[in-house]
């Protein structure tokens, strides 16, 4: 299958530069594995992506303390880019397991508080201590990885409450103060 291009009128010695230049990207070899890759499949012009990450893996176990010392010496001096991203992605881990456990939505299953800040994911079945022993998964954002990590189980019977609720809740017994409330005006 041939393609034909079409430059326009443009300097002939830098059109013949184009199309060797997309020869040479349709026909390109790697320079370590040998294989010809014509899917676009490069990361530099001479090495396929596997190879290109084999080398780097590689690089990377030789050189391990000096990448060490260069990220904590870049920490040191990027304080306040280091803090945004970490919050960048506590909140990035708290939005999808909110979404998953709030079947959609990110709301409070009991007043329906949107503010992503007030909300939080809480044991339906009041075990969340007896649950973080057995599974042995902590508090926070080390709780949302182990969420992630284990592709959201659903056995965690979890559901999404803004942190009032969450805390009436604690405090009523297992009754959210609004269903506590609306249960008694019933009752009347």
């Amino acid at each position: 299958m041939t393609t034909n291009f079409s430059f326009g009128k443009i300097n002939p010695t830098l059109k013949s530069v184009l199309f060797l230049y997309i020869y040479k990207l349709k026909n390109m070899k790697c320079s370590l594995c040998k294989n010809k890759k014509n899917d676009g499949n490069f990361i530099e012009i001479l090495k396929c992506k596997k190879c290109f990450s084999e080398k780097a893996k590689k690089y990377y176990s030789g050189h391990k303390e000096e990448f060490i010392r260069r990220a904590a010496l870049w920490k040191k001096n990027n304080k306040q880019k280091v803090i945004e991203e970490s919050r960048r992605y506590r909140k990035g881990l708290k939005i999808a397991a909110l979404r998953v456990y709030g079947n959609g939505k990110i709301q409070c299953a009991c007043c329906g508080e949107k503010e992503v800040d007030f909300l939080c994911l809480d044991h339906i079945d009041n075990n969340g201590s007896i649950e973080r022993r057995e599974r042995k998964y902590g508090l926070g954002t080390s709780f949302l990885k182990w969420l992630k990590i284990h592709n959201y189980p659903k056995d965690v019977r979890l559901q999404v409450l803004c942190f009032n609720c969450n805390m009436s809740k604690r405090i009523q017994g297992g009754i959210c103060i609004h269903k506590f409330i609306k249960k008694e005006a019933a009752k009347k």
